[in-house]
């Protein structure tokens, strides 16, 4: 089947096409910033270890 650019419409080949392609972008785009977001961030508080003396 040939591709017909037609100047009254769309094919519907081309829209597929398309959402193909910004679907793509779309997972693209959510990997990189779920990527970007579960790196750890540099913390400034630390884990308090009670001294070896401490009685309870």
């Amino acid at each position: 089947m040939r591709w017909k650019i037609s100047p009254h419409g769309h094919d519907h080949r081309q829209i597929d096409l398309l959402a193909v392609i910004a679907l793509l972008i779309l997972v693209a785009a959510s990997i990189w910033y779920l990527s970007a977001s579960f790196t750890a961030a540099p913390s400034s508080t630390a884990f308090i270890v009670p001294g070896q003396n401490v009685r309870w």
